[in-house]
């Protein structure tokens, strides 16, 4: 049986791996063919990786940085060696790097890691405030990405720095995040308290006030 893998194994920032292979499967023997793709933040320090497994042992590996096959057992070092002499294939791995690994690497940033999703932002009351008595407003920030993004609270357009609380970044699990702030306050007739929200998604930072009376407000703005 032959199965077609191609995914990438990990997203932490600081490695990436794109993972192409193949899969045979008959009589009980497995061999695989692993093409995988290392990079870090920067792709142009790709390193492309060949790997020949049968039944779970590697037979034969190619590595970019050394630029040829490497055996293992002797069955295996026979293999590197006709890999090694054919000019063709050894032709064929380094154009790989450009065409299966930085090709499929750019795909996958502009889909995953370089998008931006603009927040929703809902200000409302944890409980019912009224004039001169103590309260407190939570500031909701969901559905954003990338996960860098900045908070605070103003009252006149004045950032408040005293009894402010906040969650950490939390992680939805769909490649979006969320965060909640809550600012305790004595509410003041005719002042403006607003959330402040500034995410690289945004042109220019997003300012949602608190509506006394009013239902929960909702923004959500996206560049055009």
């Amino acid at each position: 049986r032959r199965q077609i893998i191609s995914t990438p194994i990990s997203d932490t920032p600081a490695q990436l791996y794109v993972l192409t292979g193949f899969l045979y499967v008959t009589g009980g023997y497995v061999y695989q063919m692993i093409y995988d793709c290392e990079y870090g933040d920067n792709i142009t320090d790709m390193v492309f990786l060949v790997k020949n497994i049968f039944n779970q042992k590697i037979n034969t590996l190619y590595d970019s940085r050394v630029g040829k096959y490497v055996g293992f057992g002797e069955y295996g070092m026979t293999n590197a060696a006709h890999y090694n002499s054919q000019k063709w294939k050894m032709d064929e791995r380094k154009v790989e790097v450009e065409t299966l690994c930085r090709y499929n690497a750019r795909l996958f940033r502009r889909s995953t890691l370089d998008r931006k999703v603009p927040p929703v932002v809902k200000v409302h009351e944890t409980k019912p405030a009224d004039y001169g008595k103590r309260s407190m407003l939570e500031c909701s920030v969901m559905g954003f990405f990338p996960q860098e993004v900045r908070l605070s609270w103003l009252r006149d357009g004045v950032e408040v720095t005293t009894d402010v609380s906040s969650t950490d970044v939390l992680a939805n699990g769909d490649w979006s995040f969320q965060l909640h702030s809550y600012l305790e306050f004595t509410p003041r007739r005719g002042e403006r308290v607003s959330c402040r929200v500034e995410h690289s998604s945004l042109r220019e930072s997003l300012e949602v006030d608190w509506g006394k009376g009013l239902h929960p407000i909702y923004f959500c703005v996206q560049l055009g």
